[in-house]
């Protein structure tokens, strides 16, 4: 998780001029004594991370196993003096509003999430066939935020900014960025699922996260954005429309619901208890009025003074 110093790399939004862009990025990340490469927030497996060199990452691959409409993806906790308090407030957030829950993990089980005191706060991506996930929770930037972004990842979900159309939305800044983070902007063939690139996304890095002192590795396209990027709090609705499109919960409850299609409109979506979740800028029990877009209702509730 990008925030404040979450990671001697990640650095704090700052404000000053930017480079020339340049047209490729070296790779990058530290290698760990497992194979494992640790890059900012995300540790990938040894196998991910060759797939990623090979960029044959798929998120559908990276999916927990569903049995019954419900994703269940069990954790064990190797350190008893982790802050579970929190960590359970970061399950909740999830659990609340999605078909993902966190059981704690049986003798049983080979795949789950290994959560532990580590050297930072990270986590693998996704589902691993026969091995654990890690999960990292230590450091400053692990409040709430930090552990629920990380909780995103073990789900399976990647930054917003290495999402494959992340070029209509933002400019990487290559040379802003400090030499060994560059992998961190590489964009990745990700399964979109339909769902709109989202400025507010919990998965979304602040612009200067990775950038060499005083600069922005990233220029949103959307100028009103720029000083928005990273800095909203809790998961946004697009968040949650990805994570219960690609795990099919909207289907289950659809099916649930006796509803034969989707009622809701605008990106709305059909939840657990048969109503819509909304999108900001629609209103309607159907979410069929479309007041404003969704990008310019979130400047109008988060940035005001940038509305238009």
């Amino acid at each position: 998780m990008a925030r404040g110093k979450a990671h001697p790399a990640l650095l704090a939004l700052c404000f000053c001029c930017v480079a020339t862009a340049v047209t490729a990025a070296p790779m990058g990340g530290i290698p760990r004594a497992d194979g494992s490469v640790l890059v900012g927030d995300i540790l990938y497996s040894a196998a991910q991370w060759q797939s990623l060199l090979a960029r044959n990452l798929n998120s559908k691959e990276r999916l927990w196993p569903k049995n019954n409409g419900v994703v269940k993806i069990p954790y064990k906790i190797s350190n008893p003096d982790l802050n579970v308090t929190l960590l359970k407030l970061g399950f909740s957030a999830w659990e609340s509003e999605t078909c993902v829950q966190f059981p704690k993990a049986s003798g049983k089980d080979k795949e789950y999430l290994d959560i532990s005191i580590g050297d930072g706060c990270y986590s693998l991506v996704g589902y691993i066939k026969n091995d654990v996930t890690t999960v990292s929770i230590s450091g400053e930037a692990c409040d709430l935020k930090g552990v629920t972004h990380e909780l995103g990842h073990s789900m399976g979900l990647e930054h917003e900014q290495s999402r494959s159309d992340r070029d209509d939305h933002i400019t990487v800044i290559w040379d802003n960025i400090m030499p060994g983070d560059e992998i961190q902007f590489v964009k990745e063939n990700t399964i979109n699922f339909g769902v709109p690139y989202d400025y507010s996304s919990l998965m979304q890095y602040q612009a200067g996260a990775g950038a060499k002192d005083g600069m922005r590795a990233m220029l949103t396209k959307d100028a009103r954005f720029q000083e928005i990027i990273g800095n909203t709090e809790g998961i946004s609705h697009m968040n949650l429309l990805l994570v219960n499109t690609m795990y099919n919960c909207i289907g289950d409850w659809l099916a649930a619901c006796s509803k034969k299609s989707e009622p809701c409109k605008n990106f709305g979506y059909t939840k657990k208890d048969c109503s819509c979740a909304c999108p900001l800028g629609t209103s309607g029990k159907n979410c069929e009025n479309l007041d404003m877009s969704y990008n310019d209702a979130l400047v109008k509730k988060i940035a005001p003074i940038y509305s238009i």
